[in-house]
């Protein structure tokens, strides 16, 4: 890798300092963080990832052929029992956590 030789020392230290910032920042997020991010907005990042992941199942169980599905487990079971109350759940949780925000 090419080096960049820097001759004054004032560049140097704040080039060393917002190296350093950044590698603590890398190790303060953590593997979630790094996916996620930080900051105000982390919460919906992380529900709205989980709504997609149920609702592309819940697609993809919807599309397989009727011969490779539970019989018990059918699809009038997986959108009320699953899908429904979990996507109501996380749009209920979404409103009132905007709604604490607003009053605070």
């Amino acid at each position: 890798m090419n080096r960049l030789e820097i001759q004054d020392p004032k560049v140097a230290s704040k080039i060393i300092a917002a190296n350093a910032e950044s590698e603590r920042r890398k190790a303060e997020l953590g593997f979630l963080g790094k996916f996620f991010g930080s900051g105000e907005n982390v919460r919906l990042y992380i529900v709205g990832t989980i709504a997609l992941g149920i609702l592309l199942v819940a697609l993809v169980y919807t599309l397989t052929p009727e011969r490779y599905r539970s019989p018990e487990f059918g699809l009038k079971e997986m959108w009320t029992l699953v899908v429904l109350p979990v996507e109501s759940t996380i749009i209920g949780y979404l409103i009132g956590s905007r709604t604490k925000e607003g009053r605070s």
